[in-house]
């Protein structure tokens, strides 16, 4: 049923895409995204790139998430237009995510597609990794709808997260360019975190009280079991803090809530909001908790004191599969309860420096001053057709 349905929806679209093909190509670089509704940090900072030394390009920019519900699909139709549009009068698309379209559809010859993963460094299996398994696609659905075919370049983070990605992509590894993500510019961008840590405080003030922040950022959970047993969870951590010493800010994940929600007096005392991403709180934090969430190399690359909250681990780990050991690879201090996280933080506890630093030049190496402006180096060459392969993974040059 699915390789029938698949068969007629790809009929539909690409007779729909030859129609949008006979346009023009435009000198023109095409941002799509179903991660969330306004553009990521990384389609920003590279957009603003290519606008300032690369005016000579048009910029379209296609940001929408699937609404959830058969009527929310439905709603979702026109976009899917709008997409195809974009994808066949563009030199190059970037992606943040798995796009169908960009997937299914047979493209012009000229048109290049980059996939700029939404998600920091790889550690956490997903994609073509954990078909037929809970949490994960079958493989049915994965050849049916062809899964992540159709890149050119696929952005890393690091060296060693290159396998990772093409197990899960199911791509080669000489595609990848492991030279990091616009995001780890903005990340080390110490004005920039000076300006985000103004306008946190702006919005919080009982943040600059004096105390130490601690920022729990755990990743989402998909089944209401789950979702209680990390509401359960965070309650622990709540109540447990010390809040003589410490504010706790509550950063839900945005397939969640994400909500914020700030506790500075007690654990009775919340304030909500918003407001700012997981990430961009980190220019406000002392400590980051999480769990099985990439804001771990978001935190690791700020040198931020890390700590796995990992009570469900058993559960979470047995069903989900990691590229790495998790136990023993990740320079952090682990708790499975609120009390172990407390106290480590409580004691300044933190992960051994070398470690910290090994696992950095593994999986969040920022090669260059500006990867960002690198990125748009790639996209300029690829329009003119004089990108040598320069930046791939085992081909670099001097």
């Amino acid at each position: 049923m699915i390789k029938i349905f698949a068969k007629i929806f790809g009929l539909i679209m690409g007779a729909f895409y030859a129609l949008f093909k006979l346009k023009k190509t435009e000198n023109k670089i095409a941002f799509i995204s179903r991660q969330s509704e306004t553009p990521s940090s990384d389609f920003r900072l590279l957009m603003h790139e290519l606008r300032v030394n690369y005016p000579q390009y048009k910029i379209e920019c296609r940001c929408k998430m699937i609404p959830s519900g058969i009527k929310g699909k439905i709603s979702y139709v026109p976009e899917l237009f709008k997409q195809m549009r974009a994808m066949a009068t563009s030199r190059v698309v970037v992606l943040d995510g798995y796009c169908i379209l960009a997937s299914m559809l047979k493209h012009k010859k000229e048109l290049k597609i980059i996939q700029l993963w939404h998600a920091l460094g790889a550690f956490k299996k997903f994609g073509k990794s954990i078909l037929d398994m809970e949490g994960g696609k079958s493989s049915e659905v994965a050849e049916a709808f062809k899964m992540h075919n159709n890149y050119g370049l696929i952005a890393a983070s690091g060296d060693k997260c290159v396998p990772h990605f093409a197990e899960a992509f199911g791509q080669s590894e000489e595609k990848f360019v492991p030279i990091g993500i616009p995001r780890m510019d903005y990340l080390t961008d110490e004005e920039e975190n000076k300006r985000l840590r103004e306008a946190i405080i702006s919005k919080y003030p009982t943040l600059d009280n004096g105390r130490k922040n601690i920022l729990y950022v755990p990743t989402f959970r998909d089944t209401d079991e789950d979702r209680a047993a990390l509401e359960e969870a965070t309650a622990a951590l709540v109540k447990r803090v010390n809040y003589d010493g410490f504010n706790l800010i509550v950063k839900h994940h945005v397939v969640d809530t994400n909500k914020e929600e700030i506790y500075t007096d007690s654990n009775t005392n919340c304030i909500s909001g918003e407001s700012f991403t997981g990430m961009e709180f980190m220019a406000v934090a002392d400590y980051v908790v999480t769990d099985y969430s990439s804001s771990l190399f978001e935190a690791l690359l700020k040198d931020i004191p890390l700590y796995l909250y990992c009570f469900d681990s058993e559960k979470y780990i047995n069903e989900r599969g990691f590229y790495i050991d998790f136990w023993r690879d990740i320079p952090a201090l682990y708790s499975k309860n609120a009390k172990g996280i407390c106290t480590f933080i409580a004691q300044d506890k933190r992960a051994d420096k070398e470690r910290i630093d090994s696992f950095k030049e593994a999986y969040v190496n920022k090669k260059f001053e500006s990867i960002t402006a690198v990125w748009a180096e790639i996209i300029d060459g690829l329009i003119k057709g004089s990108y040598d392969k320069r930046y791939n993974y085992n081909n670099e040059q001097d």
